[in-house]
């Protein structure tokens, strides 16, 4: 077991190897039932003294996590859901457990809904049902393409992106307040390679990124995988606590942030101008970098005019400071995952070059069958239907909520992008609930996953946007149903 330990941490060396140990049998890479090393074992490879080993596996069992059984070991608890059973005959390869891995983490990949039965209503995907997209943009710009640019289907693309593709994205990014050149973006496979790229190129072992907390889930995870020290800062209504990052700097010092200021994943805060600045004020002072991932800004074009509604940080910033994500995967094409990232100077050079290791660059017909997409006249037109159809979900969904739900189950009064964050009374963990969710039809993703290091558990997030209007209400009812039972009878989930 492979375990990165920072003997320079203000994290104790017990706490960080729980923390790591605990993140992967929660994110599924230690498989339940699976019997962990001995405490003399656990001290030797790791260098760690037995008293410490031993306060590591006491923690794990407090967790509900493990089980250690007097004279056998400590064994990985299971917590079967026959819903997900693939019958995949696992033991035949048992042998594979002995072949030591780097991966932290992956709760994104663990919650995944590839593997969720087609019974089960889906209220965990973060993107908008097909019938609300533009389809028929699309399948226009498609066959424009394929009639114009056959010989791309023949070609690469260079490493930044299609040049036209660029051209097309700048002069849609206009249209919302975005003003960026060609020589700042790359195209990417979505944001998330975005945030691939830039932990890649600048996070490494024993650097510190601060994360807002609760936290989108992919970006813990690939932040893991660079092996980064990773220090939640609580967010509120108004983003992340820039008071905060203040007070940690004599004992901290940042490298980089990372923030969704425009619909918080997965809050759905949106950071106040004020907010904004003094953060930017807070990367200057200390020479840090932001990354700032921007996927929901089109979706609260009708609920709050781009013209009120924060500039991005990047438009504000001065000295080339932030990274900037924007995805369209969210609200335009999910099934495409093209997005793009804008940077300056010689922090783009390097993301440029990393980018080119990773994968050569991005698909050319994919980019070139979307030129006539982002140039159509009428995609604004669309958007703001779509705007006026979630809009109003969105009304029906806190009404439903309100009407169901009991009144200890804590929600925000108001929200942007996809998602609601929902908090239990403290006690009950929303991990527990997911076999039980499954049994009666429905998904949901518990908020553990959104922690960078020891998780609450009575949080979930839950997307009202990737059902139909007829699922949309019996997703919720049996929802609520189960939140209900779980505040009225908590020790029948523990």
């Amino acid at each position: 077991m492979k375990i990165s330990i920072n003997r320079q941490s203000n994290v104790s060396i017990r706490q960080q190897i729980y923390l790591e140990i605990s993140q992967r049998i929660r994110s599924g890479l230690i498989a339940p039932d699976f019997k962990l090393p001995s405490v003399r074992e656990l001290a030797k490879d790791l260098n760690v003294s037995l008293v410490t080993a031993h306060q590591v596996y006491k923690m794990l069992d407090h967790s509900n996590l493990t089980e250690s059984i007097r004279g056998k070991g400590t064994f990985v608890r299971s917590a079967k859901d026959d819903t997900l059973d693939t019958n995949n005959p696992s033991a035949t390869f048992d042998w594979q457990l002995s072949v030591p891995d780097y991966l932290p983490r992956a709760s994104f990949w663990s919650q995944s809904t590839v593997r969720l039965p087609s019974n089960i209503l889906d209220l965990a995907s973060a993107s908008v049902h097909h019938s609300l997209l533009p389809m028929h943009l699309v399948q226009t710009s498609i066959r424009q393409t394929l009639d114009n640019s056959p010989s791309s289907l023949g070609k690469y693309a260079n490493f930044q992106g299609d040049s036209d593709f660029i051209l097309a994205l700048i002069d849609y990014l206009k249209v919302i307040s975005i003003d960026l050149t060609p020589h700042q973006l790359i195209v990417t496979s979505g944001t998330q390679q975005g945030i691939d790229l830039f932990a890649r190129t600048f996070l490494g072992p024993g650097d510190i990124i601060g994360v807002e907390t609760p936290c989108f889930s992919g970006a813990i995870d690939a932040f893991r995988l660079s092996h980064v020290n990773l220090h939640p800062i609580p967010v509120d209504s108004n983003g992340i606590r820039v008071d905060i990052l203040e007070d940690l700097v004599p004992y901290t010092r940042f490298k980089a942030i990372y923030t969704v200021p425009t619909g918080q994943n997965p809050t759905g805060a949106i950071m106040s101008l004020s907010r904004r600045q003094d953060l930017l004020n807070f990367a200057r002072q200390h020479n840090v970098l932001i990354l700032e991932d921007e996927p929901h800004r089109e979706l609260e074009m009708d609920k709050i005019k781009c013209s009120i509604l924060p500039p991005p940080l990047k438009m504000l910033d001065t000295d080339g400071r932030v990274v900037y994500l924007k995805g369209f995967s969210k609200f335009l094409f999910p099934g495409m995952r093209l997005g793009l990232l804008a940077a300056d100077g010689s922090i783009y050079n390097r993301l440029l070059a990393a980018k080119s290791i990773a994968d050569l660059g991005s698909p050319l017909w994919l980019q070139k069958s979307l030129v006539p997409f982002f140039r159509n006249p009428q995609l604004f037109s669309s958007i703001r239907k779509m705007n006026t159809v979630l809009d109003s979900r969105r009304k029906t969904v806190l009404q439903t909520l309100d009407s169901l739900l009991d009144p200890r189950i804590i929600r925000p009064k108001q929200t942007a992008g996809l998602h609601l964050w929902l908090s239990m009374p403290k006690g009950i963990h929303t991990d527990f609930l997911i076999p039980e969710a499954h049994r009666r039809g429905v998904h949901f993703l518990p908020g553990s996953i959104f922690y960078p290091g020891e998780p609450e558990t009575n949080h979930l997030r839950i997307c009202w946007t990737n059902l139909t209007d007829v699922d949309l209400p019996k997703a919720l009812k049996l929802l609520c149903e189960l939140l209900n039972d779980a505040v009225l009878h908590p020790d029948l989930f523990s």
